[in-house]
């Protein structure tokens, strides 16, 4: 009896989740693109940044899903749900990402987060403007958001100007034609007010 409640949980899960398809292709798309460079952070960044960028461009987003701002990066608001459904129907694999320092007792192994590996094909549920944009993505940062406020100024401070966990808003890029940039006034205004709150 208690197991057949827990395979009924089990199952709403997994069908609450599943009707979040593009977020699923997605990130299968991304971690098949670019194969484990991408942890957490950067899987959920370029996800935002694909969001985005396709917002300002036509209004909507692909995955069709919000994003909040948690500590480190943009996450899609469904994201460990999504990747736990994926774990369990092993469309990825994760493994903890171990690296070897130098500690003052000798040497010793630390955990920086976990990587992705898909074992499953991304769907082709993306039209034709979508795979442009991830593909362009894909290639633009390749696992390396060093350059993120460089690329997308204004994505990347509607970001980080949101309060913790709060949702992200995308808006649509000026009708003047000028290239985005960082509001510098707004920006000192954020960090003042964070810095003495």
């Amino acid at each position: 009896m208690i197991e057949n409640e827990n395979q009924n949980k089990l199952d709403y899960k997994v069908n609450l989740v599943g009707d979040f398809p593009k977020l699923r292709a997605a990130i299968l798309f991304f971690i098949n693109r670019i194969p484990e460079k991408l942890n957490r952070i950067s899987l959920c960044k370029h996800l935002y940044y694909s969001d985005g960028h396709y917002f300002q461009k036509y209004s909507k987003q692909i995955t069709e899903i919000e994003y909040l701002h948690i500590e480190g990066s943009p996450q899609p608001v469904m994201f460990n749900e999504v990747m736990h459904t994926m774990l369990v129907e092993k469309d990825i694999e994760i493994t903890p990402l171990l690296v070897k320092e130098k500690g003052s007792n000798g040497p010793m192994i630390l955990l920086k987060g976990m990587t992705y590996k898909a074992l499953s094909k991304a769907p082709d549920v993306f039209s034709r403007e979508e795979m442009k944009v991830l593909n362009s993505m894909a290639m633009l940062f390749n696992g390396d958001l060093s350059l993120e406020t460089r690329y997308y100024p204004n994505l990347y401070q509607y970001y980080a100007q949101t309060g913790l966990y709060e949702i992200i808003t995308f808006l649509p890029l000026p009708d003047d034609g000028k290239r985005p940039h960082l509001r510098w006034k707004a920006w000192a205004n954020k960090i003042f007010k964070l810095m003495w709150q």
